[in-house]
């Protein structure tokens, strides 16, 4: 019961401290509540990694039970979410700290918190109702805030509320129709994981159940083709809140922990499609991530282009490519987060992010185009940064089963490296344009601003030069896993 306190606390601390920012009596007010319930957060999350000392992973936390619901309040983790928890409690501290003050009004900032705690509780969640619930509710604070700020941009409307409709209904129905399922076939509590994974499901609906699933998760995952949301979403939207929407850890720890352990034959079956939709995604990504000239429009294709790596890596099912595919998700939301601060630092002084009004502001902000170019070169794969390592062994695990995708990955690497070096020759390098006179004047970054830059950045270094501790956590989570694919093959060649 201590760790079940612990954990609901850690997801629902930043829920408190939404509500209580959204009462204060100035936009200050609630930017310090904020910062106090996120430090704090922070904290209470490293606990469950710093208790981990061994490297398999595997915490249960049970609460109370509603049993004229069949449902119980569980909540768990393994290997792969124990890291998940500080990490996404240390990119809100450092979007609250950093971020523009014109931009993190109260509306904003409770916005934030209230995103935050819904994704720590599809981390956390280890009963399918509790999931939903979670998956749904982290929509819903965007949503609000689009709905206010982009009052006269029909377009910014009319995608986030298919984003919303197309990215929950089919994962509530299909986590529905898995419940009715397990129930006929016994289970005491269908909606927990663990009781619908001994029951099973029949594999006459696996196939079905994967695809209502898949079609959420893609949502999410901003694959082809269910991309457009993310590239509008982050040129027009509220960029911090739409950061933590990209986080790509979502859909892949629904696909990991629960698709995977209870459709097993449907995995075998669909994977491969899912696997495709990643490559194409990766490529088409990074192909209209090269013909932008929106510093935020071109991060959205940017970030659809990493996902669709880590959908490939996923779906390639090998162990390679799979703890590769975990740690790119890793790896990428910390560097693509810090070059997203540079942009919006940039934007806020400058008022755009059109490469075409900007140039030359490198002798003007010397640090600004030191970060950017740095959170460039981690977000791409250089030496010495975790997503080196993540791309290392994504290629490997692909190359030695699929050679033409492995290639083709490659290839798409390659389009987002020349897409960020071309993007910061023109945010920073030659002259400054005619008629720029906004960008004349850009002011250096501020303390905060720096401090938090410097600690994405060195947070992605560290890993990188020493990826053990996280490779060791993730490795119980591969095996099992691939436990469940090789099972799930084995039955299908027994029929």
């Amino acid at each position: 019961m201590t760790m079940f306190l612990l954990l609901a606390t850690i997801i629902l601390l930043p829920a408190v401290a939404a509500l209580i920012a959204s009462r204060a009596r100035s936009d200050g007010a609630a930017r310090r509540v904020a910062l106090a319930g996120a430090a704090v957060n922070l904290l209470l999350a490293l606990v469950p990694l710093a208790l981990s000392r061994g490297a398999a992973v595997d915490i249960d936390a049970i609460g109370p039970a509603a049993p004229l619901l069949g449902a119980r309040l569980r909540l768990g983790l393994d290997g792969y979410t124990v890291a998940l928890l500080p990490l996404l409690n240390f990119l809100l501290l450092a979007l609250l700290a950093a971020g523009p003050r014109a931009a993190l009004d109260r509306r904003t900032v409770a916005a934030l918190l209230a995103t935050c705690s819904a994704i720590l509780g599809v981390y956390c969640a280890a009963d399918l109702a509790l999931l939903a619930v979670a998956w749904v509710a982290a929509l819903l604070p965007g949503e609000r805030l689009v709905g206010r700020r982009g009052a006269d941009d029909r377009l910014l409307r009319r995608i986030y509320r298919i984003f919303l409709i197309g990215g929950t209904a089919p994962l509530v129905l299909a986590f529905g129709a898995i419940a009715v399922l397990g129930a006929r076939r016994g289970a005491a509590l269908p909606f927990d994981v663990e009781e619908l994974a001994r029951v099973g499901v029949p594999e006459a609906w696996q196939s079905p159940l994967f695809a209502l699933i898949a079609i959420a998760v893609l949502m999410r995952m901003a694959a082809v083709p269910f991309h457009g949301w993310l590239p509008v979403l982050l040129e027009r939207g509220p960029l911090g809140v739409t950061v933590l929407l990209a986080e790509m850890q979502v859909g892949a720890c629904v696909l990991v922990r629960v698709v995977m352990p209870l459709l097993p034959e449907g995995c075998a079956a669909n994977m491969p499609i899912v696997a495709g939709l990643g490559l194409f995604s990766a490529l088409h990504g990074s192909v209209l991530a090269l013909t932008q000239t929106d510093l935020r429009r071109m991060l959205g294709y940017l970030v659809a282009s990493q996902k669709g790596l880590v959908l490939l890596g996923i779906a390639a099912m090998t162990p390679l490519s799979l703890s590769g595919a975990l740690l790119q998700s890793f790896a990428s939301s910390i560097a693509i987060t810090g070059v997203a601060m540079v942009v919006w630092a940039l934007e806020a002084r400058t008022g755009t992010a059109d490469t075409r009004e900007l140039g030359g502001l490198v002798a003007r902000t010397p640090r600004m185009a030191a970060f950017f170019f740095l959170l460039v070169c981690a977000a791409i794969g250089f030496p010495g940064a975790l997503s080196f390592v993540s791309e290392d062994l994504l290629l490997h695990g692909i190359l030695h089963v699929h050679p033409v995708p492995s290639i083709l990955m490659l290839g798409a690497t390659a389009l987002n490296g020349i897409t960020m070096f071309r993007a910061f020759q023109r945010t920073f390098l030659g002259p400054l344009p005619r008629g720029a006179g906004s960008a004349a004047g850009v002011a250096p970054l501020l303390f905060r601003e720096r401090a938090v830059l410097l600690s994405l950045l060195g947070l992605t270094v560290l890993l990188g030069v020493a990826p053990s501790r996280l490779l060791a956590l993730h490795a119980p989570v591969v095996e099992r896993v691939l436990a469940d694919a090789g099972g799930a093959a084995a039955h299908g060649h027994a029929e």
